[in-house]
């Protein structure tokens, strides 16, 4: 029977196939071969106890508990006088889920914990590398700081933590002992690749829960609308109630954020889903043809005319959806209110008086209220389109959409163009989630679609923030808002940062930001530390 390395246990862990002819259990991982720090079978024995408690906390019921082995097991593994875990639910989280550590008094804990938020973790967390720190009180970088002082640290080594729940492993070596040995950093850098992951998996349930979409996705069909954000699930649950009426209903929202998938979304879920579901965007029809675009058109309607089919027609016995609806000419605003009011209208150049069954969808960008005030719309037409009204949040406002949004479009743009599927990296992954996207989905779609093809075509391993394309105003033009807020943002960053000497809670508390988001911006913006 084949044993397994380090390596491949710690992927069993993580995506749950075992390789064939080996087995992962309590029994079979004893034969699990791990780089050795040593030659003697206990520091073998420790390493593998290590190895087997990080396996442990897949299935584990009580996190907690499993993780405080997994750390007492891996500072006794490396030698190291103490030890500190911080992980958090999630990258969007503010506040840790988990703070472990072990061999610490509470007073030491207290001065771990205010290293931590200083400069070594910082350091570490915004490289997105290991710190091992030989001697830490005579380390320029961090001899200043009051609580590296106090301890008189010696070595050091920080890991962070990336994956699902990303965070900090953090050891102080024992004083006299000296730093410590490559291989003990590697072992340590291998684990910590798989902690954030496999603690992931271990809180499954508790994301699930977290997710307020799906309760309506498992009533609904809403497969063509991504996220799971609390903004699109009070979009669901404002809809629910009216997919299956025949009621009139007007989708508001920013250009891009998906009117068009919830509309779809509303017709898939109703009784017409096996009819027709028929879109026209009012903007890209010009003036003179939209009625014949939306009734059809009988031979002499206009010079040259020849019988046409509308798209009132084309979607009998199911949806018509009406994009754009505010740039409908207001001599055919009367006609599309008969429609709406009667399910009656009549063919250009015919006396013949057709009923439609349809049910109406309209959506707009634009402010139909203020339309109104200028006589761009009418107001009777306005109300029978907004019997049910329902706006669509931009992104800035479903953030916690991005990162599944990202992964959606590699898979799905991928697919269109055929090529192999490519993952975001780390500095990717938090670069587009801190973009301002004011072209919402749509534009990050186009951002992800260029940035993909650029790495398929030069076979790139993921798709990195070298792959999105830049658009810089020339040097002799003044910044766009975009770049003079981001600029703006640096500087007010790297202010506070430096005022609080780097004390990273403190600048979460000032900005009133998420602590992953202060690490992320450190790291997109190139912030260091002097």
């Amino acid at each position: 029977m084949g044993s397994l390395t380090l390596t491949q246990a710690l992927a069993v862990a993580v995506t749950g196939p075992t390789p064939p002819g080996a087995i992962v259990d309590t029994a079979a991982a004893t034969r699990v071969a791990l780089p050795s720090m040593g030659d003697s079978a206990e520091l073998l024995r420790q390493e593998r106890d290590c190895c087997l408690s990080l396996l442990r906390l897949r299935g584990s019921g009580d996190v907690p508990a499993a993780l405080t082995e997994f750390l007492a097991a891996l500072v006794e593994a490396t030698n190291a006088a103490r030890g500190y875990l911080e992980l958090y639910g999630s990258a969007e989280a503010v506040r840790p889920r988990w703070t472990l550590t072990h061999g610490c008094t509470s007073e030491q804990t207290d001065e771990i914990r205010a290293v931590t938020s200083r400069g070594i973790v910082s350091a570490a967390l915004a490289s997105g590398t290991s710190l091992h720190v030989p001697f830490a009180a005579i380390d320029d970088r961090f001899a200043t700081l009051a609580s590296v002082r106090n301890q008189r640290l010696e070595a050091v080594l920080c890991v962070p933590i990336s994956g699902a729940s990303p965070g900090v492993l953090y050891l102080e070596g024992k004083r006299g002992v000296g730093p410590f040995p490559d291989a003990t950093v590697a072992l340590v850098e291998e684990l910590a690749g798989h902690l954030g992951p496999v603690v992931g998996q271990a809180a499954h349930a508790d994301r699930d829960h977290a997710d307020p979409t799906r309760p309506f996705r498992a009533r609904m069909r809403l497969d063509g609308i991504i996220g799971k954000s609390p903004a699109l699930a009070a979009v669901f649950a404002q809809v629910e109630p009216f997919v299956g009426l025949d009621v009139t209903m007007l989708i508001t929202g920013a250009s891009g954020t998906g009117k068009t998938q919830l509309a779809r979304a509303i017709h898939d879920n109703s009784q017409r889903r096996t009819g027709p579901f028929v879109e026209l965007n009012c903007a890209a029809i010009p003036e003179g043809l939209i009625e014949s675009e939306l009734f059809g058109a009988m031979p002499g309607a206009f010079p040259g005319a020849r019988r046409t089919t509308g798209k009132v027609e084309a979607a009998e016995g199911g949806t018509l959806f009406l994009d754009e609806i505010g740039e409908v000419p207001f001599a055919a605003q009367g006609k599309l209110l008969q429609l709406l009011q009667s399910r009656q209208y009549y063919a250009l150049a015919s006396t013949r008086l057709v009923t439609a069954n349809i049910r109406v969808i309209a959506a707009t960008n634009a402010d139909l209220t203020a339309a109104i005030d200028a006589r761009r719309f009418r107001e009777d037409l306005f109300y029978r389109l907004s019997v049910v009204a329902v706006r669509m949040p931009s992104l800035a406002e479903r953030r916690a959409d991005v990162p599944v949004l990202i992964d959606d479009l590699l898979v799905r743009i991928a697919s269109e163009h055929r090529l192999a599927p490519v993952a975001a990296s780390p500095r990717f992954r938090a670069a587009m989630e801190e973009r301002e996207w004011h072209g919402n989905v749509r534009q990050l779609r186009h951002q992800i679609e260029a940035a993909l093809i650029r790495a398929a075509a030069e076979g790139a391993a993921q798709v990195e923030l070298r792959h999105l394309p830049e658009t810089r105003a020339p040097a002799d033009q003044p910044p766009t808002f975009h770049e003079a807020t981001r600029q703006y943002q640096r500087d007010l960053l790297r202010r506070e940062l430096e005022a609080a000497n780097w004390d990273i809670p403190t600048v979460v508390e000032r900005l009133e930001l998420s602590r992953a988001h202060v690490y992320s911006l450190i790291n997109q913006f190139g912030i260091v530390r002097k």
